[in-house]
């Protein structure tokens, strides 16, 4: 399994609409479903405006470090997620309301009583929002640093990147391509 985990600020919080115009562009090009992303906590709604996948289930495999905790009120997130892979989380490209990529972590607890049921519900931000890549397929992996770098070229100017194959540091292919072998010759990634 590889991570790649990205942070940085857009520009301005206009160019928003036009980011997920060319994300929906790359998608439909590379065949991949996409699901543009509304959520505001403070009027208690979730919405998705348009798209092909209503619902994506992700794992929530997270760092303390990267979790702050927020009132409702400031919770506002919008963007895009798009699937790239059936074998891999989807790749969120998604916006709090300041403009900071992010997305949202929810835990849920649930507590049975006296015949009564208490659900406690838990949203916190991650402002280093990640990609888990299960895949064997080098070529989407460097469509996902394609993208993150156009983006930083276009949109979000100080993108940072942590990328565990380290392509993203040295744009080698074919070191990219012999991880994934021995990774897979490990059985630490599916086919």
């Amino acid at each position: 399994m590889i991570y790649i985990k990205y942070s940085g600020t857009i520009q301005n919080r206009n160019l928003i609409p036009h980011l997920e115009e060319e994300l929906i562009e790359i998608a439909q090009i590379s065949n991949w479903q996409y699901e543009l992303i509304i959520e505001n906590f403070n009027t208690l709604t979730s919405a998705t405006r348009k798209g092909h996948i209503n619902n994506f289930i992700y794992d929530n495999d997270i760092d303390d470090e990267d979790l702050l905790t927020l009132n409702s009120s400031d919770v506002f997130l919008e963007g895009i997620a798009m699937m790239i892979d059936s074998n891999s989380d989807p790749f969120r490209i998604t916006f709090d309301k300041c403009g900071k990529l992010a997305m949202i972590s929810f835990c849920t607890s649930d507590t049975i009583g006296f015949n009564k049921k208490l659900v406690v519900k838990k949203y916190e931000f991650l402002y280093y929002p990640y990609i888990k890549l299960y895949t064997n397929n080098a070529e989407k992996h460097i469509k996902v640093i394609k993208i993150l770098e156009y983006l930083k070229k276009r949109y979000i100017k100080d993108l940072e990147v942590i990328d565990t194959s380290f392509y993203w540091n040295n744009r080698d292919e074919e070191e990219l391509r012999v991880k994934m072998w021995k990774m897979i010759k490990d059985k630490k990634i599916t086919l």
